[in-house]
């Protein structure tokens, strides 16, 4: 998959140009029903934002715009450990779009995102595991648990057992 680079201008008060260590991947929902609202309108939105909030990628059923460098810090979540070491991902939960493929396409960069950082599949958290935020709040115990085992998919080591031993089954999100 095309991943499209559409990055916040430098100066924006939401791109800081800090390192981000990137040790971690954080999935969150956009929250945003809208039809219309994918990935592209995302990309546009985001660059017309006048605080402190950004993101790395927004991911729908047919596209993954990136809005800044994984290296550079993002204002994802209210927690500064979270937005210097952590990659974050915005998935669109827009009415007309595919949710399952926009799981997928989001499973297939954090593969991607994993590969290139070596972050670890225990190091892919929820906005919520920062700040305790519901979000992402169109995700629910199963699906996360699905999702996990698709980004880990290529990883044949890892087993249902160790999902469970790492936290992400049996535990409600």
């Amino acid at each position: 998959m095309k991943i499209i680079q559409d990055f916040i201008p430098k100066g924006r008060i939401n791109r800081p140009g800090v390192k981000n260590f990137c040790t971690s991947i954080t999935i969150h929902d956009t929250a945003n029903k809208e039809k219309g609202a994918d990935a592209a309108a995302h990309a546009e939105y985001i660059k017309t934002i006048k605080d402190r909030t950004s993101w790395h990628y927004t991911v729908d059923d047919h596209s993954i715009h990136q809005h800044l460098p994984d290296e550079e810090k993002s204002y994802h979540t209210s927690r500064s450990i979270a937005n210097e070491t952590s990659i974050s991902i915005e998935l669109c939960v827009n009415e007309g779009g595919d949710f399952e493929k926009t799981l997928e396409n989001a499973a297939w960069l954090v593969r991607e995102l994993r590969r290139k950082h070596g972050i670890e599949i225990a190091n892919i958290k929820t906005h919520r595991d920062w700040t305790g935020k519901n979000c992402p709040a169109s995700i629910d115990n199963e699906q996360w648990i699905a999702f996990i085992e698709r980004c880990a998919e290529e990883e044949k080591y890892i087993t249902i057992d160790e999902l469970r031993e790492m936290g992400y089954v049996g535990v409600r999100i």
